[in-house]
């Protein structure tokens, strides 16, 4: 497999195509529908006095975020809620029942928190959406005499449905016809060489090789964390079935205290918004249609990434968080969430000399395109997120999109833009190759000036949670003689091909974790340490 990380002076890529900056495959109705959002469509958005035409995204149109220190203070959720009561809403906290929940929750402050809309007992009836209630709040906010604090309302956004995007011409709304991607449209079609069998583009294979040894290490093995759909038994990992967590020094982790807050959080939002929970580690339930028992178009999709990144650099660890559902869909606030968890974990460890919770590398397989990339505060914090862990010295990695668009894509669009000053390296954005002897860009994989590195991300093969078994079956058996058909639902065998740019970024991270090992001892984790260790390992790529 092949990693070229690209240097600022040999950045030759295609530039942005305003053409066909709206030009994404829109997700079905049901897919929206089972997460409490919608699209927001350039033809029918409404936009404040000053402000530009939005570009496509997806949100969640019942809640927006807010820092939570504005949701606590007495005199900011009063002024909204006066200029939102125009429109018959109001706006309040996603309380958490849990008294350690509600605790952390005040404790989260520049954190942007879910803020839930509700429609007042006054009004008449009224369509709940956030997108037309924060364009109400910015027109509040501009002028010479504004009612709102404009800094306040710059720190508001929508809450933006992120995707992993990982299959071709097999997620539901290519295969039903209700749309299509680029290349599906342009002529590949059914035809496609990356699209495979079922309604899927993986495929189980089986493979003979013993799991990649690790070997022994004097000292600490570097750490990649993986904010995914979280993990299934596989032998590679000692993990024969779900009845426990990973044993220490398997090669996999997993944080139920992360866990934990991103499930309360969810709670608090779940009870006005339609919110699918993700209740521990394990990736399940494998299919979002138990009638029909398709499995799920992201089932699997973080043990693969473990897989590749026990190959890539099998002396790593990594650390395992579930954020994503396993329909590929993952809810912006909980992956802000995750990731400030990690940034305190971090920070604790460099305080208090705990080498064994540093995390030295975040591997980030989804994202989302902005309303308004020429105003990102509009847009989310993501940006913050990603500065504060780049501020501690942890390299992030993110995965460039699937969409064959120049559009940006983020996190991974944030490789461009610096983040902070006296940090570690800015975020390494990565589209996929082709496994060809050329290591040709996939055609699938997004490009731009904001894409940083490539790897391979086509025809990979890795780990896959052995005990799942969809509903397809072999189309042709011969009875009697124990012969039929390929079973492309049957993964007892442990192993499967795919593609993706969420494929090519472990890869990458897995590099950046070899070059860690090769640049001394890692048992010190200091924060200035940390950050110049970043650097090294980065430039000696």
């Amino acid at each position: 497999m092949v990693v070229r990380f690209v240097r600022d002076e040999t950045v030759e890529a295609a530039a942005e195509d305003a053409s066909t900056l709206n030009e994404l495959p829109a997700p079905p109705r049901q897919l929206l529908d089972r997460h409490g959002a919608r699209v927001l469509d350039p033809a029918t958005a409404v936009v404040a006095a000053g402000q530009p035409v939005p570009r496509t995204t997806v949100y969640r149109p019942g809640v927006f975020l807010l820092p939570q220190r504005y949701l606590r203070d007495q005199e900011t959720l009063p002024a909204i809620n006066r200029v939102l009561a125009r429109i018959g809403l109001y706006a309040a906290p996603a309380e958490q029942g849990d008294s350690k929940a509600s605790a952390r929750s005040r404790e989260l402050g520049d954190l942007p928190v879910r803020a839930l809309l509700h429609v007042r007992e006054d009004a008449d009836p009224v369509v709940v959406d956030c997108w037309r209630a924060l364009q109400l709040l910015r027109s509040a906010a501009a002028g010479e005499q504004p009612e709102l604090d404009p800094e306040i309302v710059r720190e508001m956004s929508v809450e933006h449905l992120l995707f992993t995007t990982p299959v071709f011409g097999g997620v539901p709304w290519e295969t039903s016809g209700l749309g299509g991607t680029p290349w599906e449209t342009s002529g590949f079609g059914a035809g496609s060489s990356y699209g495979r069998t079922h309604g899927a583009n993986r495929i189980p294979v089986a493979l003979s090789a013993a799991p990649p040894y690790r070997g022994k290490l004097t000292h600490r093995r570097p750490v990649i964390a993986v904010l995914d759909t979280g993990i299934g038994p596989h032998p590679w990992f000692g993990l024969a079935d779900r009845s426990g967590p990973p044993a220490a020094g398997s090669g996999l982790a997993v944080a139920p205290d992360i866990q934990d807050a991103i499930l309360q959080a969810q709670l608090a939002a779940g009870t006005t918004v339609p919110t699918q929970l993700l209740v521990g580690y394990w990736d399940a339930p494998s299919t979002g249609q138990p009638l029909i028992g398709d499995i799920d178009t992201d089932t699997g999709h973080g043990m693969f990434i473990a897989g590749i990144i026990r190959q890539a650099c099998p002396e790593a660890d990594t650390l395992a968080i579930r954020v994503v559902h396993s329909d590929g869909v993952a809810y912006e606030a909980d992956v802000l969430l995750a990731l400030h968890l990690l940034a305190d974990r971090v920070r604790n460890a460099q305080a208090h000399n705990r080498p064994q919770d540093l995390v030295d590398i975040v591997s980030i397989s989804m994202g989302y395109y902005v309303e308004d990339p020429a105003d990102v505060a509009f847009t989310g914090r993501f940006g913050s997120a990603i500065a504060e862990l780049l501020g501690l010295g942890v390299l992030v990695v993110a995965a460039a999109g699937n969409d064959a668009t120049t559009r940006r894509f983020y996190p991974a669009a944030f490789a461009d833009q610096p983040l902070g000053s006296g940090c570690g390296p800015q975020v390494i954005s990565v589209g996929a190759l082709n496994p060809d002897v050329a290591a040709s860009k996939a055609l699938f994989s997004n490009e731009g000036p904001w894409v940083r590195c490539w790897a391979t991300g086509a025809g990979v093969v890795s780990t896959y949670p052995t005990d799942v078994h969809g509903s397809a079956a072999a189309d042709h058996e011969v009875p009697g003689l124990g012969r039929n058909s390929f079973d492309p639902d049957d993964y007892s065998a442990g192993f499967a091909v795919w593609d993706g740019t969420s494929f090519a970024a472990p890869l990458a991270a897995a590099e950046l974790g070899k070059a860690l090992l090769q640049s001394g001892d890692l048992a010190t984790v200091d924060r200035e340490t940390v950050v110049k260790r970043a650097w090294t390992a980065l430039g000696s790529l």
